[in-house]
């Protein structure tokens, strides 16, 4: 395990062991160093749970400001609907986009220890380039610019509050090759950009994951990609439209994440 130079008797084992990093507030200084470590991002235990809290702890130790942000996007989706929700606050707020605001937050972002797993199994190159498309705060950003130094990261979401929160962070962090872009993915002038790995979640509504799925397979008659798909909704679309999709990984030891391959030659 991790043994900390700013803490030499602290070791990454258990939970309490990031609370406690939470609790010291860090420099900038010991930030940036904290992140070039995957045991950093590691869940104490594997269960849900525990995922979860640790990504909500290292939030906060990295600075984030999610709820406050999410706290304010609920206030004002109250004034479009003080009884709505949020599978309902989004699309009346976003042109009928739906972007979640009132999910709650660790639902609504993949656990840290989660994308330090996805991308040990993609078991990528230096320079290659992974675009997020759902990115929320950017947390795969986060691991990318602190472990995969070498590789360009793009995340695309269509909040700007939450674009500008995960662009506030890497700024800070200094991660130069990673970026969050405010985009509508359903939006007709928007173009698919030339990657060599995807990562798509449930963001929308059918039409909206089938139109995405289908810029991503002209983008496969270009060049071979590697397309991650987390959530139930979307691998279904896939199953019953997207047979050019090729199955590689399906969760042995996760069951929320399927990693797929393509290349139409």
């Amino acid at each position: 395990m991790l043994q900390l130079e700013l803490f030499p008797r602290m070791e990454l084992k258990a939970l309490s062991d990031f609370q406690k990093l939470e609790a010291a507030r860090l420099p900038l200084n010991d930030l940036t160093k904290l992140v070039l470590t995957p045991e950093f991002f590691q869940s104490p235990k594997a269960n849900d749970v525990i995922r979860r809290q640790h990504a909500g702890i290292l939030d906060k130790i990295l600075g984030f400001r999610i709820r406050y942000i999410e706290e304010m996007l609920i206030a004002d989706a109250r004034g479009f609907d003080p009884d709505g929700a949020h599978d309902t606050w989004g699309p009346l707020m976003h042109q009928g986009v739906q972007t979640w605001v009132g999910l709650e937050k660790e639902t609504l972002q993949t656990p840290y220890s989660e994308c330090l797993r996805i991308l040990q199994l993609l078991k990528i190159k230096p320079y290659q380039q992974v675009v997020d498309l759902g990115a929320a705060y950017g947390r795969m950003g986060i691991v990318i610019g602190g472990l995969y130094i070498k590789n360009s990261f793009t995340g695309y979401e269509y909040v700007k509050a939450r674009v500008d929160e995960g662009n506030r962070i890497y700024r800070e962090l200094g991660m130069n090759r990673c970026q969050l872009i405010t985009q509508d993915l359903f939006a007709k002038d928007f173009e698919m950009p030339q990657a060599d790995i995807f990562f798509i979640y449930d963001y929308g509504q059918v039409e909206h994951i089938d139109h995405t799925l289908r810029q991503l397979e002209q983008v496969a008659y270009k060049r071979p990609i590697k397309v991650v798909v987390r959530g139930k909704f979307t691998k279904q679309i896939i199953t019953d439209r997207h047979e050019w999709l090729d199955l590689q990984y399906d969760g042995k030891l996760e069951e929320l994440f399927s990693i797929y391959t393509a290349y139409i030659a």
